[in-house]
């Protein structure tokens, strides 16, 4: 499993720069996919320090970039609803211990083969339903208005009919970091767009703050990002039995995104990954980032294609960018902190919004 790690003098320097643009673009959306499991930000960054490299170096595929996903946030997120905010590090712990270990074992088993199975119909199904919830989960850090309903669509509800006690002020930067994403995402830099539109709000909620008084949630005013690498932790082992059916779950939903990934994009000799390995380097990656406290990671879509987009030579790439991502929180945690939930939900809504395919969904009309 260990064959291709070999670093080629050529590949380094593509490499390099394709693993700084991942982190710089993926940071803040690691960010914000930790909110969507409704913990601590840094837990999404500890998954971009721990699973990425080892995803890299476990993994069949040589391209794919095993990181935080929106799908399994929201599912993670869905399953640490019961526990209090106190319990939630320990049962987020123990949930993606569990999903490591259920990949591992699939691979180990050969369920790869049956990845063939899975119909185009049912994954854009599953895509298309995470991203509008991804969209409405969204909605509470976009108008700082927090409904105390059930679900999705009734908090949705209340908000439309509360729309007098949305705050106009985190509203203005959860819009403007909308517009400047798909303005970014119009330019040459649009390889940057996620990052450059955060650092648009985070400057724009610091002069509101100056000038007429700040309203918005900043990402320091709800949690403590060390400067510091993680530490290993233990799980709650009394939580463990209830996680047991959703990390099951979860460990699937990741291990059928990865196999899209896997075949998407074929290796340099032009070979394409063998899904039951990649099954075990991402449950190598989830053992790993889970003793660390951090969100549950899979095969990403996205990332991998940031990755090949910006140059990536090898599995090498997705090493580095994990090396970056803890140089940027060593060095630029302050400003981290400074960034606008609001911001985070405009970031979110975008993406939810752009992993709808329009094309692939099937609409009906009545005469």
């Amino acid at each position: 499993m260990l064959s291709g790690l070999k670093l080629q003098r050529k590949n380094l320097g593509p490499d390099l720069v394709a693993g700084a643009t991942f982190a710089i673009v993926n940071v803040p959306q690691g960010m914000a996919n930790a909110v969507l499991a409704t913990v601590n930000p840094v837990a999404g960054l500890y998954a971009l320090m721990v699973a990425m490299p080892v995803g890299a170096i476990f993994t069949s595929s040589v391209f794919m970039n095993v990181s935080t996903t929106g799908a399994l946030s929201v599912a993670a997120g869905e399953a640490l609803t019961p526990f209090e905010e106190s319990q939630k590090v320990s049962a987020l712990i123990g949930l993606v211990l569990m999903i490591g270990a259920f990949q591992i074992g699939f691979g180990l088993m050969g369920f790869g083969r049956l990845i063939r199975f899975v119909s185009h119909a049912v994954m854009t199904g599953f895509i298309t339903g995470i991203a509008v919830l991804i969209m409405f989960g969204a909605v509470p850090d976009m108008t700082g208005f927090a409904s105390s309903q059930p679900n999705h669509l009734l908090r949705l509800a209340d908000t439309a009919l509360n729309w007098r006690m949305i705050d106009r002020q985190i509203l203005l930067i959860a819009l403007v970091t909308v517009v400047m994403i798909f303005v970014f995402q119009r330019t040459p830099v649009r390889k940057f767009a996620l990052s450059l539109a955060l650092a648009v709000t985070t400057l724009l909620a610091y002069v509101l703050d100056h000038v007429v008084g700040g309203t918005a949630i900043l990402v320091g005013d709800l949690a403590t990002i060390p400067r510091s690498l993680p530490t290993p932790l233990l799980p709650d082992f009394a939580h463990l039995p209830g996680l047991l059916l959703p990390a099951f779950a979860i460990a699937i939903v990741g291990l059928i995104q990865g196999a899209g990934v896997g075949q998407s994009y074929p290796n340099p000799d032009g070979n394409f990954p063998d899904p039951s390995r990649d099954f075990v380097g991402q449950g190598a990656a989830n053992l790993a980032a889970g003793a660390f406290g951090a969100i549950p990671a899979g095969g990403s879509m996205s990332g991998t294609a940031v990755n090949v987009q910006a140059g990536a030579q090898s599995r090498w790439a997705n090493i580095f960018a994990g090396a970056f991502v803890v140089i940027i929180v060593l060095l630029l945690v302050d400003i981290v902190k400074l960034v606008p939930m609001a911001g985070l939900g405009g970031l979110l809504f975008v993406v939810g919004f752009q992993n709808i395919d329009t094309d692939a969904v099937p609409v009906s009309y009545t005469h």
